[in-house]
């Protein structure tokens, strides 16, 4: 068994009714539905050790346990509830496989402007006239080494910090300042999910007026949070079949690799393979 980047217990508000303990999965790597139990998905051997995989257990996952329990069933939270959920939502974006994905292809490209960086002080200190030009010359070829080995093989600290599912701590406060709408929704429509289920607009962020964060608690509860409304705000709100099938775009559009749903459902494949679907904001 691997180390779960979507935990199960989330997962468990998506099971499939008939089946206790299974849940649908669309993979889009192979185009295929399968049913497939819970403890089974949504995890990936050595994704974390085991020490970061018990601390996400015990001081992100369980303190939320009852918080998000209550939102599932719609009912008021209070302050506590609410910083246990930023952190909870927070992780959500950290800890997944695109996060990763993503972070490893910037670390060149972080490299490298670090690595300008320092030439274009070694420069500068080149051309003063009390310059030392063989150390200079000797600092040159110490910098374009030590650039050709980061690129080979980028620095452990990096990697570490990659591989890091512990969200920032302004992460946080945003998502826990935000006004937070609880979408819920009647028998006739649904929400999915995916391995990367917190979805939010990385060309706004998080600190922007326009941000959003979309993120489905269960089959018919979702979170979506906002600077639409006041600071720290709650609302009940029921959904439309549009707003739902919103949501769900962003989620589909996030996964990286697998999407979750109560059933077997056609639709979801048509969505999750949209190569450039139109997400709209969600305005209130």
């Amino acid at each position: 068994m691997g180390h779960h980047y979507v935990p199960q217990h989330y997962l468990r508000g998506f099971e499939t009714l008939a089946y206790p303990g299974s849940i649908w999965r669309y993979d889009k790597a192979s185009k295929l539905f399968k049913r497939i139990p819970i403890k089974v998905v949504a995890q990936e051997p050595a994704f974390y050790d085991e020490e970061t995989e018990r601390a996400l257990s015990t001081q992100i996952e369980q303190p939320a346990l009852g918080s998000l329990a209550r939102l599932r069933r719609r009912e008021p939270i209070n302050q506590d509830d609410r910083a246990r959920l930023a952190v909870y939502t927070a992780s959500m974006m950290m800890r997944v496989p695109r996060r990763r994905r993503r972070s490893l292809e910037m670390v060149p490209s972080v490299l490298t402007d670090t690595i300008a960086g320092f030439r274009k002080r070694l420069e500068e200190w080149a051309s003063s006239p009390d310059a030392d030009q063989v150390l200079v010359a000797r600092r040159f070829a110490e910098l374009e080494a030590a650039h050709e080995k980061f690129v080979r093989e980028p620095p452990l600290a990096v990697i570490d910090q990659v591989r890091s599912p512990w969200p920032r701590q302004r992460f946080v406060d945003l998502i826990f300042a935000m006004t937070w709408r609880v979408i819920v929704v009647d028998a006739s429509t649904r929400f999915l999910t995916s391995d990367n289920p917190a979805f939010f607009f990385e060309a706004y962020g998080l600190g922007q007026p326009e941000a959003e964060i979309s993120f489905p608690l269960a089959s018919d509860v979702a979170l979506h949070g906002s600077w639409q409304g006041p600071r720290e705000g709650l609302v009940f709100v029921q959904a439309k079949p549009a707003l739902v099938r919103e949501i769900n775009r962003r989620v589909a559009s996030g996964a990286e690799r697998f999407v979750f749903f109560h059933k077997h459902a056609n639709w979801i494949a048509a969505v999750t393979e949209k190569l450039h679907p139109f997400l709209s904001r969600i305005l209130w």
